[in-house]
């Protein structure tokens, strides 16, 4: 464990319930990514404070909800985000037809990458103070889901790791002949609470929100963006208990200041300790989803999306669903960055 910021940062390979990964640690925090599911970041701490930010399997039971639902620990990737209604649309003259993975709604749900084997390219100590993992997930003909989504194309993950917490790359090269479909997310499961000593009632949920997408019995977006209510403003405010009732809400995003600067992301706030966590988003990411399971479970996941739920199929324009193409031979990319800081005494409110 690491007990200082100055200590040396180290990396090495390891065996996680029998999943190839790779533990990393620098600059007071260490994680633990499962490359042989997803690239998920499946375990992140702060070392100092005795921190545990990300919701991992600790038992048999949840070990077990991870093999099937990966999606509700870590960090994981979804490509595309979220749902497709019937697992379907069009892109020109192309029709995308996914297979059926949520049949109660009859919809097409977390994208493909998310439980694949990914390849560690580069693992790299830099200067002694800061760690760097570069993940590499390739898509061809040779994948069996290929015959849905038709394009080759390379999606890579960098995760740097120093002081300045774990700062996230992601991009993705469309290697195909034709113009690509493009959307992804990150399914942040965030534990509540962080600290071993605090409770959910000590926590609150602030994040840069400013519409709400309008959503059916089947979660998808009706095509209606709606003003924040009342509660829901609090996000902006003084933030919301992000346990004390159910969350499922999707929304576009808008900066916020935070400390006279502007900031467009999440903060998740531990009032009894004086410490909170911060979730910078790129400014790609323009649409997020928030979500407790119900609030029966001690975690909140954080969702960024570079699109809103169903994008493709959202009769609006472009510019407002997020939808996005890649050109052949085009790179997209997106940074976030996750880091723990005191709350200033004087500045809680």
């Amino acid at each position: 464990m690491i007990n200082d910021k100055n200590e040396v940062a180290t990396v090495q390979e390891e065996l996680w319930k029998g999943y190839k990964s790779i533990r990393f640690s620098a600059g007071g925090y260490e994680a633990l990514m499962i490359t042989d599911v997803g690239a998920n970041l499946i375990e992140l701490k702060d070392s100092i404070r005795g921190l545990s930010l990300i919701r991992t399997p600790v038992n048999d039971l949840e070990f077990k909800v991870f093999k099937a639902a990966p999606q509700v620990y870590g960090l994981p990737v979804l490509f595309p985000p979220n749902r497709i209604e019937d697992g379907l649309f069009k892109m020109d003259d192309k029709v995308y037809k996914f297979p059926i993975n949520e049949p109660k709604l009859n919809n097409y749900i977390h994208g493909f990458i998310k439980n694949e084997k990914w390849k560690i390219t580069r693992s790299e100590i830099i200067q002694g103070e800061s760690v760097e993992i570069e993940a590499v997930f390739d898509f061809n003909k040779e994948h069996e889901f290929y015959k849905y989504f038709p394009h080759e194309f390379q999606f890579k993950l960098v995760y740097n790791l120093s002081s300045n917490g774990l700062k996230q790359k992601a991009s993705i090269i469309n290697l195909s002949s034709e113009k690509m479909p493009m959307g992804i997310g990150f399914h942040t499961a965030f534990n509540i609470p962080f600290h071993p000593e605090s409770v959910e009632q000590d926590y609150r949920l602030i994040a840069s929100i400013d519409k709400r997408w309008e959503q059916d019995a089947r979660n998808l977006p009706t095509g209606k963006i709606l003003d924040l209510t009342i509660d829901e403003k609090r996000y902006v405010n003084k933030g919301i208990t992000p346990l004390a009732c159910s969350l499922e809400s999707h929304y576009t995003t808008k900066n916020m200041e935070i400390n006279g600067e502007e900031f467009h992301g999440a903060i998740i706030e531990d009032t009894s300790k004086k410490i909170r966590l911060i979730y910078e988003m790129g400014n790609d990411y323009k649409h997020i989803v928030i979500w407790n399971d119900k609030g029966d479970k001690n975690y909140v996941c954080v969702e960024p999306q570079t699109c809103a739920i169903n994008a493709p199929n959202i009769n609006l324009d472009n510019s407002i669903t997020g939808f996005k193409t890649i050109l052949p031979k085009e790179t997209w990319s997106e940074e976030c960055r996750i880091y723990v800081e005191d709350i200033i005494s004087g500045e809680y409110k």
